[in-house]
């Protein structure tokens, strides 16, 4: 895959932000009224895809104030302008995951959570897999959650990586991304 042929795959929680938008806006519709935890334990027991959802349709979040990892996001401007494709794939609601990729205007497209599917680690990979084909893509991501869409990547690239992601990945061929990475 070179130049505009490449596509990147890029993960939200813990490599594009060095947050889980899911917490932070939990922590939020908590700090709304304390009684708010009780609403979120009866979600999470309807399944955590039901939980995500309802928490994105009371909580809003601004985009622009994310803590955002910098140096990776330069270099996906810097690999989007060599002409990659880059698409947001993330476990994050479709509202979160559009608002942010609207916000920082670098992808081309974005596979997020809906209602029904929790778009991580197996979902994330069958996904990539069923749009860009097995090593069509490159796939960005930190932690265990992401392996099984690093083994359907051409290229694996770890972003602040969990040490259990770290430790899973040892043996496979990798890329860690460091701020001087090309």
């Amino acid at each position: 895959m070179e130049g505009a042929e490449r596509v990147i795959c890029v993960d939200l929680d813990g490599t594009l932000i060095n947050s889980d938008l899911s917490i932070e806006a939990a922590k939020k519709f908590v700090r709304k009224n304390v009684f708010n935890i009780f609403r979120l334990a009866v979600w999470y027991f309807k399944g955590i895809q039901y939980l995500k959802y309802r928490v994105a349709e009371e909580v809003e979040l601004d985009p622009s104030i994310l803590p955002y990892n910098f140096s990776f996001l330069s270099y996906l401007t810097l690999k989007k302008s060599d002409g990659c494709k880059i698409y947001l794939a993330t476990g994050a609601t479709e509202k979160y995951a559009n608002q942010v990729a609207d916000y920082l205007k670098v992808f081309d497209g974005v596979f997020a959570s809906d209602q029904e599917i929790n778009l991580i680690g197996e979902n994330k990979a069958e996904k990539l897999t069923k749009t860009f084909q097995k090593s069509g893509f490159d796939y960005a991501g930190n932690s265990v959650d992401d392996v099984p869409v690093w083994l359907q990547a051409a290229k694996k690239i770890l972003v602040t990586p969990t040490p259990k992601a770290l430790k899973l990945m040892k043996s496979i061929p990798h890329t860690l991304f460091r701020d001087d990475f090309k």
